[in-house]
């Protein structure tokens, strides 16, 4: 065997390593091509349904906190005449009332997922219905006018008022963190 049979059998060697190298890689890329024409448009969709879970829980979220930031005000105000009382008492009723499409809201995106994104859902939840309570022991006092307000609830209210706020916004962000990383 000379040279020039050597010099043929290593680049017949290296000619079918390389085919076969570069047919292993086509095939690769071919099957992950593949895995995202099926898998693409079934992930756009999963994260449009989040995106409309997380939305439809901000919306609930800051519905609930606009209406229990009025009722809150009333709970500061001197209430002397008996209408005012009353339309006081409503008003805060009213607000203590809500919490149940926030409750709902996080239903859903706990379905929808991730899990980090589904416990600061929990965390509105939690707070909404924290208020939600003391409101409801705020009322009691606007009903019997003889036995008068706590002076501490009112306070009590806007902390947890804040604490409210502060979870809609904590779930803000990790939601949007999620929805923008693809």
């Amino acid at each position: 065997m000379g040279n020039e049979m050597v010099i043929a059998l290593i680049g017949a060697g290296s000619a079918l390593a390389g085919a076969l190298v570069g047919g292993a890689a086509a095939v690769m890329g071919a099957a992950r091509a593949a895995r995202s024409a099926y898998f693409g448009p079934l992930d756009v969709a999963r994260r449009e349904g989040q995106r409309e879970a997380y939305v439809a829980l901000l919306k609930a979220a800051d519905t609930y906190e606009a209406e229990t930031a009025t009722a809150l005000g009333y709970a500061r105000l001197p209430h002397s005449d008996r209408d005012e009382r009353a339309r006081y008492r409503s008003a805060i009723s009213s607000a203590a009332m809500m919490p149940q499409p926030v409750a709902a809201s996080v239903r859903q995106v706990e379905l929808e997922g991730p899990t980090r994104v589904a416990e600061a859902a929990k965390a509105v939840r939690a707070a909404a219905q924290e208020l939600a309570v003391t409101l409801t022991v705020l009322e009691g006092g606007f009903e019997n006018p003889d036995e008068g307000l706590d002076p501490a609830m009112p306070d009590q209210a806007h902390a947890q008022h804040e604490a409210l706020r502060s979870a809609i916004n904590a779930f803000a962000d990790v939601a949007g963190k999620r929805l923008n990383t693809w």
